[in-house]
């Protein structure tokens, strides 16, 4: 899964530069959910998101299942039952625009209950030491989280460079 959140890292970074120029987080979320929905997409996987709101008629990826318990999931249905969900391989959640403790925890401790997903969480490089130890503290103590699981964080650096930086994180 890494590989593939790499290419949509360099994805994002194309797209950065639309971003700032914007200066909207509602655009920029849309983008970033835009960007995971079209490589969900082209995996096979269903996609599970709030509608898409992009701005650019060209940048536009039509998704509206809703939005389940996270920004947006990747989930594949049983290829024998198509009633039946088999997977969900990708959790997301982002918060851009509330920098708090309690902005980071009310998204990212969602992501805790997606035990057999790949959890990513996007955020700015606002706050971000405090919010990088945060997420080390909460992985640690978080009965469930596995030894073997890698938490994916990326980080937009809005301010100076546009790009966005991924890390992981485990036990």
């Amino acid at each position: 899964m890494e590989e593939i959140i790499n290419k949509i890292i360099i994805e994002l970074n194309r797209q950065s530069k639309k971003m700032i120029r914007y200066k909207n987080y509602k655009i920029a979320t849309e983008l970033i959910k835009n960007t995971f929905a079209k490589k969900g997409r082209e995996l096979d996987y269903c996609i599970a998101a709030h509608r898409n709101l992009c701005c650019d008629e060209k940048d536009k990826f039509e998704y509206d299942e809703g939005e389940w318990l996270f920004d947006l999931v990747w989930y594949k249905m049983s290829s024998k039952d198509n009633q039946i969900m088999e997977s969900i391989p990708l959790v997301l959640e982002s918060e851009l625009s509330n920098h708090s403790l309690a902005g980071l925890k009310v998204d990212f401790d969602k992501l805790l209950v997606a035990s057999s997903s790949t959890k990513v969480f996007v955020t700015t490089n606002e706050y971000i030491e405090f919010k990088k130890d945060y997420i080390k503290r909460a992985l640690k103590s978080f009965i469930n989280f596995r030894e073997d699981e890698i938490f994916y964080l990326i980080i937009w650096d809005e301010r100076y460079t546009g790009n966005f930086i991924l890390e992981k994180f485990t036990k």
